[in-house]
């Protein structure tokens, strides 16, 4: 017995990363993108997510630039195991409306046009669908719960929002992320003086939108305005729990790494995304804040002949973003990054639907746009680092 111990201690020294070190996780999250209703669309969806995975794991796990301000030098792993989120079937009852619909016209339109029409009824149904707040609001509770399970277990995310499923990933930082200050937030509106100063003699955690709204001191108008609520009596009483309200509607510090969008056609939908006269203008602005101060990414990565695949932005360097956006941010560690240069070598028909096929190339693309992201916005540290080789 004494002999077994003493030859498993020497074999622990010798060996002391082999049951030391196994990492924490980080998840990589698949959503869907439009027209993957039927049970065939899913499967290609789920078959895709499979066969991209293990090249996006290989890709992340062997860039020693992502090793370093990703997985922190080893403190994190990318998941052996995709995981889906899968919104595709909640709008099942209207795409069979939209079919009968088909139908009809099936017996006046010429061949040509019933097809064309077809085609591009079901690849825009679910992206037009989704994009209305009603629509969306049950599909981002269910992705925050997804989330928020994985974070229960003390592993963060990271969001792969494929075509319109940018816009989920989307929405879900713009409403979830707890970028609101609630003293500079009441303060711009127009509550009472009696309720602003209640606020400030009794200052909440920061905050997002959702839980603005799910404790009523806020709705969002028909114009897409998030509206205050004017009661100063209710108001103050639902204030004092707006706490509990973040906690539970809000994405924890640390459980979203960040987003890569990809064959997005995220600002054909969301104008607003950089139209200056559109009020949720300031809240975009918030989210950027986020964003950068708290290490968190959000890529944007298309082919060049995808004709959906939309940049999110014109890439700027942090002190640009800093003075278009005119927030002090600090300190400043995360970055956006669009990269839409890169060949399918698949005509433009078929280049939208090629990222699957394609994975080994798409990997690479992802994680070289992660990087070039990075030292944009931290040119000085990524150019002593070269210089350093």
């Amino acid at each position: 017995m004494k002999k077994f111990i003493v030859i498993m201690f020497i074999l622990s020294s010798l060996f002391p990363q082999v049951s030391a070190y196994e990492g924490k996780e980080i998840k990589f999250i698949y959503i869907n993108g439009s027209n993957n209703n039927d049970k065939k669309m899913k499967n290609w969806f789920y078959d895709g997510m499979k066969k991209m995975h293990p090249y996006m794991k290989k890709e992340f796990s062997s860039s020693d630039f992502v090793n370093i301000h990703l997985l922190e030098q080893g403190k994190y792993r990318i998941s052996q195991e995709p995981e889906a989120f899968f919104w595709g079937d909640k709008s099942r009852e209207e795409i069979s409306n939209l079919n009968y619909d088909l139908k009809m016209t099936k017996v006046f339109s010429p061949r040509l046009a019933q097809t064309v029409r077809t085609l591009i009824a079901h690849y825009l149904h679910d992206a037009i669908w989704v994009s209305h707040y009603h629509n969306m609001h049950p599909v981002v509770e269910d992705l925050h719960a997804q989330v928020m399970e994985n974070y229960r277990k003390g592993i963060p995310v990271v969001l792969f929002g494929y075509s319109a499923g940018a816009f989920v990933s989307y929405e879900y930082m713009f409403n979830k992320l707890p970028d609101i200050d609630t003293v500079d937030y009441f303060n711009r509106t127009a509550v009472s003086d009696e309720f602003k100063n209640f606020v400030n003699n009794n200052k909440s955690k920061s905050t997002c939108i959702d839980a603005l709204i799910d404790s009523k001191l806020a709705v969002y108008s028909a114009e897409g305005r998030l509206i205050p609520n004017l009661d100063t009596k209710s108001a103050e009483e639902n204030y004092l729990k707006l706490d509990e309200y973040t906690n539970k509607a809000c994405i924890p510090q640390g459980a979203l790494k960040g987003i890569v969008n990809f064959a997005s056609p995220l600002v054909l939908f969301y104008s607003d995304i950089s139209n200056p006269n559109y009020s949720l203008t300031y809240y975009n602005k918030l989210l950027y804040k986020y964003l950068l101060e708290n290490n968190m990414f959000w890529l944007t990565v298309n082919y060049a002949d995808d004709p959906l695949g939309y940049p999110t932005t014109k890439n700027i360097s942090y002190k640009d973003l800093r003075n278009k956006i005119q927030f002090e941010i600090n300190p400043a560690q995360g970055f956006l990054y669009s990269k839409s240069n890169i060949k399918s070598r698949k005509t433009f028909l078929g280049a939208h639907t090629s990222y699957w096929a394609t994975a080994k190339k798409f990997s690479k693309a992802v994680v070289k746009a992660f990087e070039d992201g990075y030292c944009l916005y931290n040119y000085d540290e990524c150019r002593k680092n070269e210089e350093s080789l």
